[in-house]
């Protein structure tokens, strides 16, 4: 199992019964069927998105004005500060790339393969942002 952000917290609140269980609790967790990678605020999709997805879960996609959250992974292919902020992007420029804005870099480098999280800010067609973001290694 990979370990993805806020995994620990999700499986304590769940061990303290915090959440409910069975198909009420999968309903909810996947308030965006047919599109992998996004989420309610601070929930884990059911499902990542990958570079190979992300198309599918954008596709046609208009964000409510509430927060809706992204996790993607993959292939790092910016790592950029301006000494304050790290932008980190995954995907090549020729799909959908996203890129994580977010205070470290945590030692990743282009080429690692990342995992994503993040509010989603959809740019245009190539780009969405995730602010917050947190980043870690896949």
């Amino acid at each position: 199992m990979v370990d993805y952000p806020g995994r620990a917290v999700i499986a304590l609140v769940a061990a303290l019964g915090l959440v409910g269980s069975g198909d009420a609790a999968r309903s909810q967790d996947t308030p965006y069927p047919g599109r992998p990678g996004l989420a309610r605020p601070e929930a884990t999709p059911s499902d990542i998105a990958t570079c190979d997805t992300i198309g599918k879960t954008l596709d046609g996609f208009t964000p409510s004005r509430d927060r809706v959250d992204l996790w993607i992974s993959g292939p790092l292919t910016l790592v950029h500060t301006d000494t304050v902020l790290w932008y980190l992007a995954v995907c090549p420029d020729t799909g959908i790339r996203v890129m994580c804005v977010t205070y470290s870099d945590n030692g990743m480098k282009i080429g690692d393969h990342v995992v994503l999280a993040g509010a989603l800010e959809i740019q245009d067609r190539k780009h969405a942002v995730l602010d917050p973001c947190l980043a870690s290694r896949d």
